[in-house]
C-alpha cells in the first residue's frame, strides 16, 4: 500500500531512526488465544472482551483492563491474536497485514530470546514500537546477560521497558504504556507517576543503579509516592519523549504538506508554490512549540529555495528538494542538583 512517504520525505537528526505513524496512542495487545477467529478486534472496554469469552486470567484481558484504569487513558485497545505454531515476529507480521493502525506493541511473550526478536523486528519497522517487561534477576546485577543489556548493546531506538521484582504485576507494561500514551506528545516524560492496578516494589540503591544504567524504568516508591522511575528512556538511551516528540513533527509534517498537493490541482514550480509547501512546515513547528515539543526560546529556521535557481533538469522531475529547517527541542528537567544557598542571621 502506498504511503505519504512516498510523496512527501522528511528527515530529522536528532536519533538514527526515522518514524513515520498516524496515531500515537493505540496499543495493540498480542497474545496467544482463541476468543475470536477474526485477526483482530478493536475494544474500548473489557466488558466487551467478556462479552467475546475472554477469562479474566488471559493475558490479553489484564493488559487491557490495566490500560482502561490509567488516568488518561487510551480511549481503545487493538486486540490481536498469536495462533500456537506461530512465533510472535510471524504473529505480528500477520497482525500488520490484516490491520496496521497501531503505534505501540505488547505481548506476552516470556523469554528474552522472544522479547529479543519482537526488539529486532519492531526496530526494522517504522511504524512500531514495543513496550516490553522483564523480572530476571540478572536485570538488577551488573551482568550484561539480561534483555536489556542485550537490546542496549544493539542501541535498539524502538523498544523501552520496565522492570517489576513482583509476580502479581503481570503485563505491568501495559499499566505503563496505557498511562503514558494517552497524554499529548510534549506534554509529558515516562516517569514520576503512579500506576493503577500495579503494586511497587523496593530496590536497593544498588539495585536501581544497575537498572538505570542499563537504560531499564521500574515502578517503585520515591519517598512515600508510588511512580515510575527510571529515565524515561529506551532500551538503547534516547528520551522517549523526544522520540515521540520528533515522531508527531515528521508524520503531522507529512500529512499537512499532502493534503496542501492533495486539495490543490496543481502546486506550481514556482516562489509561489513554494511558498506554500514552507507555510505547511511552519505550522506545525509554530504547533511544535505550542505543545513543548520546541522551544520558543530560539528562533526556528526554516530555509527553502529559491526556484529561479533549480536547475530545469530538477524542476522537470516535478520533486522539491532542498528544504531544511532548525528548531530546539524544549527538553525536560526531570532532576535538580547542586542548589546552594547562603542563610545568615
Amino acid at each position: 500500500m502506498a504511503t505519504i512517504d512516498s510523496v512527501v520525505k522528511i528527515q530529522i537528526k536528532r536519533q538514527a531512526n526515522n518514524v513515520t505513524v498516524r496515531d500515537l496512542e493505540t496499543i495493540l495487545i498480542l497474545t496467544e488465544h482463541t476468543r475470536f477467529e477474526e485477526a483482530y478486534r478493536i475494544y474500548t472496554s473489557t466488558s466487551d472482551m467478556l462479552e467475546d469469552g475472554f477469562l479474566t486470567s488471559d493475558k490479553a484481558f489484564i493488559a487491557a483492563q490495566l490500560i482502561f484504569s490509567q488516568d488518561p487513558r487510551p480511549s481503545k485497545v487493538v486486540v490481536g491474536k498469536k495462533l500456537e505454531a506461530d512465533d510472535y515476529v510471524v504473529a505480528l507480521t500477520k497482525q500488520q497485514a490484516a490491520y496496521n493502525k497501531f503505534f505501540y506493541v505488547i505481548t506476552d511473550a516470556d523469554t528474552d530470546v522472544e522479547k529479543e526478536a519482537i526488539a529486532t523486528y519492531v526496530e526494522s519497522q517504522p511504524r512500531l514500537f514495543y513496550v516490553f517487561s522483564d523480572s530476571t534477576a540478572a536485570t538488577l546485577t551488573t551482568e550484561t546477560t539480561d534483555i536489556f543489556s542485550k537490546l542496549k548493546a544493539k542501541s535498539f531506538a524502538r523498544s523501552f521497558g520496565i522492570y517489576s521484582k513482583n509476580v502479581a504485576n503481570v503485563m505491568i507494561e501495559a499499566a505503563w504504556a496505557g498511562r503514558f500514551s494517552a497524554e499529548t506528545i510534549g506534554s509529558a516524560v515516562w516517569v514520576y507517576k503512579e500506576l493503577d492496578g500495579i503494586i511497587p516494589d523496593s530496590y536497593s540503591s544498588t539495585e536501581e543503579a544497575n537498572l538505570i544504567s542499563k537504560n531499564a524504568n521500574m515502578y517503585t516508591y520515591l519517598e512515600d509516592d508510588p511512580v515510575v522511575y527510571g529515565e524515561g528512556k529506551v532500551v538503547g538511551g534516547e528520551w522517549i519523549d523526544v522520540l515521540l516528540g520528533v515522531t508527531w513533527i515528521e508524520v503531522r509534517m507529512g500529512e499537512r504538506i499532502w493534503g496542501l498537493i492533495k486539495s490543490q490541482n496543481k502546486i506550481n514550480y514556482t516562489n509561489a508554490g513554494i511558498s506554500m509547501i514552507e507555510i505547511k512546515i511552519r505550522e506545525v513547528l509554530d504547533e511544535a512549540v505550542s505543545m513543548n515539543i520546541l522551544t520558543a526560546d530560539d528562533e526556528i529556521i526554516v530555509r527553502v529555495p529559491n526556484a529561479n535557481n533549480i536547475p530545469s533538469s530538477t524542476r522537470n522531475t516535478r520533486i522539491l528538494s532542498g528544504i531544511t529547517f532548525e528548531a530546539r527541542l524544549a527538553g525536560a528537567i526531570i532532576k535538580v542538583d547542586g542548589i546552594v544557598g547562603t542563610v545568615y542571621a
